[in-house]
C-alpha cells in the first residue's frame, strides 16, 4: 500500500468522522455515538499506522539492530488496548440508555449511517490486501469495527423506524461492542505473544528437529532451540547443532538454511555448529 492509498483511506474517515459525532450527539443517538467513537480511534490507529509503517523501513543501525520491525508490533498492541478501553465506555452508556431510553430521529440516523457504511467499505478493499503486515491489521481492524458498526446502526434504524422501540439503539451499541471485542481480542494476544519474543507463526520446535535429523547427516545432537519474530512476517531460527566429527562445509549450511526456510517459512536462520571431536566452535549466519 502506498502512502498516498493510505492518506486517501484517512481523509475519508476523519471527514465521515466529523458528521457522525455531530449527527449522534444532535440525535442522541448511542449507537451512532459509539460508531463516531471507534471512528476516532481509527483516525488514531491509521495515523499510527502511516508513521510506523514510514519507521519500520529504518534500517537497522548501532542501537536497533534488528531494525524497526518492532514498531509495527506496538502499533497493533496500542490500537487493541485503545479498543478495549473504548468498549467499557460503550457498555457502562448502554446500560444508562436501557434505563432511560430516549425518542430518536431513525430517518436522519440511518442516512448517516449509510454514507458510513460506504466510507468504511472504501477503506476495508484499500487495506484488505496487506492485511498480513501486523502494523495494517490494526488498522483495518479498526476499520472493520466502523463497518459492524455502520451495519449495527443501520440495522438498529430500521428498526426504531417502524416499531418505535428506543431501546434498540442502545442494544445496536452494545452488539456493535460485542463483534469488536473478538477480533480486538486476538490482535492483542498476537501483539503480546511477539513482544515476549515467542514464536509467532506456531511452527512445532520438535518438527524442525525431527526434519534436521531426518534431512543431513553426521548430526548427533541438536539442542537450544529458538523461534522468535520481529513481526508476524519476520521468524527467526536460532539453533545449536553438534556432529558425530563430521566437517560440515560453508555450502553445506547454507544448503540446510535454504531448506529450514523453505519448510517452514523462517526468514533468518542462526546456526552455531559443533564437532563432537574438537574443543572449539563455529558460529555461521
Amino acid at each position: 500500500m502506498t502512502d498516498r492509498d493510505q492518506k486517501l483511506v484517512l481523509s475519508l474517515t476523519i471527514a465521515y468522522f466529523f458528521i457522525e459525532l455531530l449527527g449522534g450527539l444532535y440525535y442522541r443517538s448511542l449507537a451512532l455515538v459509539t460508531d463516531a467513537s471507534f471512528m476516532a480511534i481509527n483516525v488514531s490507529g491509521q495515523f499510527i499506522a502511516l508513521y510506523i509503517g514510514r519507521l519500520a523501513q529504518r534500517l537497522p543501525n548501532k542501537n536497533k539492530t534488528f531494525g524497526y520491525e518492532r514498531a509495527k508490533v506496538l502499533s497493533g498492541l496500542f490500537n487493541g488496548m485503545l479498543v478495549g478501553f473504548l468498549l467499557f465506555y460503550v457498555f457502562i452508556e448502554a446500560y444508562h440508555k436501557l434505563r432511560n431510553p430516549e425518542p430518536l430521529e431513525a430517518d436522519k440516523i440511518l442516512l448517516i449511517a449509510v454514507i458510513g457504511l460506504f466510507v468504511n467499505a472504501f477503506g476495508l478493499i484499500r487495506l484488505y490486501k496487506h492485511s498480513q503486515d501486523i502494523n495494517i491489521k490494526g488498522a483495518l481492524l479498526l476499520i472493520l469495527n466502523d463497518t459492524l458498526g455502520s451495519v449495527g446502526v443501520i440495522a438498529s434504524s430500521l428498526i426504531i423506524r417502524f416499531t418505535n422501540l428506543y431501546f434498540v439503539d442502545a442494544l445496536a451499541g452494545v452488539g456493535v461492542g460485542l463483534l469488536a471485542a473478538y477480533p480486538t481480542y486476538f490482535l492483542i494476544k498476537d501483539s503480546v505473544q511477539i513482544l515476549m519474543e515467542g514464536n509467532p507463526a506456531k511452527i512445532d520446535i520438535d518438527e524442525v528437529e525431527g526434519f534436521i535429523y531426518e534431512t543431513f547427516d553426521n548430526i548427533s545432537n541438536v539442542k537450544d532451540m529458538h523461534i522468535w519474530g520481529l513481526s508476524p512476517e519476520k521468524i527467526i531460527l536460532a539453533v545449536r547443532i553438534r556432529t558425530n566429527g563430521s566437517v560440515y562445509r560453508r555450502e553445506t549450511m547454507k544448503g540446510m538454511k535454504r531448506a529450514l526456510k523453505k519448510k517452514f517459512g523462517f526468514s533468518d536462520i542462526y546456526i552455531e555448529l559443533y564437532e563432537v571431536k574438537q574443543a572449539s566452535s563455529e558460529v555461521l549466519s
